[in-house]
């Protein structure tokens, strides 16, 4: 196949990356937007601190796009053949004999690169992505119970079993002023009013909240039976926070490692590596007979088929790979079958589209001979 580009390649291969790149920044935003949900959940129930939310937002961003680059060349090359059949387009380039075999040219030059973008991205970014995530949730887990604390708004500590309220901090964040905090012990309900407050740490698992120049109240709110303790300085035994830590698993293991290892849930990871690059390439080509509509047919009217096969397929990748990671298919045969099935699939749709390259050179020869 000669794969220099003409006039009708350029124009392909421009509507093909213009389109693929508007389905990327939708997906983007609306998994950003979704994410952007979760992190102000968990900022609010002081999971999160100023410290972390920043790089663990980027670290899922990072991670999307791997996730997100099939998908989004798949739609866009679909929306973008769908448009020029919508527009007959099509029809204008077959009747100048520009048929299948030209089509392919720009695919090509599309689809082959961003499998190989996408195999480096699975083989040595995927895992930098995971390792960075067990750090930060590691700082996430070693991190202050204090230093969670927000002012302006109450805030639960201490696994919930407290309130506490800050009026502000200072520039440092290492001191809170005007403090309220309210909790429960042994039965009786313990309140503190207090002008500043700050972290101490006496040793290993031995943190304080050190409140200052405040009163003590114990007692049932409502009732006389109440005591007040005024002091200048109250240390409150702050308790290790649980372990929120992901465990190193085995997204975090470098390729070489998974190469090197024989048990069935590296291979499985490894397989996995390899087999999202070798889908990415397949189902760009699968776009283009499924693309085939109508000016009546309408540009989305294959939207839903498409999408549905894409889910058959990573759901057969995600099943295959389950199989070799529980030791129920070898590693050497991995998602092979997956891919062969698949292949098979946009053969036959090739086929029903009637976007054989033989096919389109008998037309050629016929047209030909009729104006003869």
């Amino acid at each position: 196949m000669n794969l220099r580009l003409n006039i009708v390649d350029r124009y392909i291969l421009k509507e093909i990356l213009v389109t693929w790149a508007a389905v990327m920044l939708v997906l983007m935003i609306v998994v950003t937007s979704i994410e952007m949900v979760h992190f102000l959940k968990w900022f609010l129930q002081g999971e999160l601190t100023t410290n972390t939310v920043i790089p663990l937002f980027i670290n899922s961003q990072m991670k999307f796009i791997v996730l997100l680059i099939p998908i989004s060349l798949f739609l866009g090359v679909l929306l973008a053949f769908s448009r020029l059949y919508m527009d007959s387009e099509m029809t204008a380039m077959m009747a100048g004999g520009v048929g299948p075999r030209q089509w392919l040219r720009p695919l090509f030059m599309i689809a082959i690169p961003v499998s190989l973008i996408v195999l480096v991205m699975m083989l040595y970014m995927r895992p930098w992505v995971a390792k960075q995530r067990a750090d930060i949730n590691a700082e996430i887990r070693n991190v202050s119970v204090v230093s969670t604390l927000s002012p302006g708004r109450f805030n639960k500590a201490l696994s919930g079993e407290a309130v506490v309220f800050m009026e502000s901090t200072n520039k440092e964040g290492t001191v809170m002023e005007n403090v309220f905090q309210r909790f429960i012990r042994d039965g009786q309900v313990h309140v503190d009013v207090a002008q500043t407050a700050r972290n101490v740490s006496k040793g290993p698992d031995r943190n304080y909240m050190l409140l200052e120049n405040g009163h003590h109240y114990v007692g049932e709110p409502g009732t006389a039976n109440y005591q007040v303790i005024k002091y200048s300085e109250y240390g409150l035994l702050i308790p290790e926070p649980e372990d929120r830590t992901y465990p190193l698993r085995v997204k975090a293991l470098t390729t070489s490692e998974l190469w090197h290892s024989d048990k069935p849930e590296h291979k499985a990871e490894l397989d996995w590596r390899i087999s999202i690059p070798v889908a990415t390439l397949i189902i760009v080509f699968m776009a283009l007979p499924m693309s085939q509509t109508t000016p009546r047919g309408g540009r989305y009217s294959k939207m839903a088929l498409a999408i549905v096969l894409y889910l058959v397929y990573s759901n057969m990748l995600g099943m295959g790979k389950a199989w070799i990671a529980k030791g129920a298919v070898p590693w050497w045969i991995g998602t092979h079958w997956v891919h062969i099935i698949a292949v098979i699939a946009t053969v036959i749709l090739y086929k029903r589209a009637g976007m054989t390259i033989a096919r389109h050179k008998s037309k050629s020869k016929n047209t030909k001979e009729a104006a003869a």
